[in-house]
């Protein structure tokens, strides 16, 4: 089931699907969005400015009107960034490099790709890497 309408001052037209599940009423927000001064929840956007491009932050839903008796030109802080994942355990760290190994990276050529670990010098100098199987190829991923 849709609903379609019309938003009166910004003559912008939307579609709202609503589903078996969400159709008893609205989906909370994931971060609490605050109310602006006239009373309407504020909505969220993205800056186009160069030095903040992509941030989001809060506004008024409705347009400024800079001729009417009470402009609303609330503006509220920056949307905080999603929390960064937390670290990887050792034990996952271990895990991941053992897949890496068991199940390695395809070469541009649609080969598996061999896991290659020069000895040069006593501790060795260099880090393993993976190359083409093919002896005939010689691409480093």
């Amino acid at each position: 089931m849709t609903s379609f309408g019309c938003e009166y001052k910004r003559r912008r037209w939307y579609v709202r699907y609503v589903g078996e599940s969400n159709g008893a009423g609205p989906v909370p927000p994931a971060l609490p969005v605050p109310l602006c001064r006239c009373g309407v929840q504020a909505e969220v956007k993205q800056s186009r400015h160069p030095k903040t491009a992509r941030r989001a932050f809060y506004v008024c839903k409705w347009t400024f009107d800079p001729m009417s008796a009470a402009p609303c030109d609330f503006f509220q802080r920056w949307v905080p960034p999603p929390p960064n994942p937390p670290r990887m355990t050792e034990e996952e760290k271990q895990e991941a490099a053992c897949r890496r190994v068991r199940d390695p990276p395809m070469c541009k050529c649609g080969v598996p790709a061999k896991l290659m670990s020069p000895n040069l010098g006593d501790p060795p100098k260099f880090t393993p890497f993976f190359r083409c199987s093919l002896k005939t190829h010689v691409s480093i991923l």
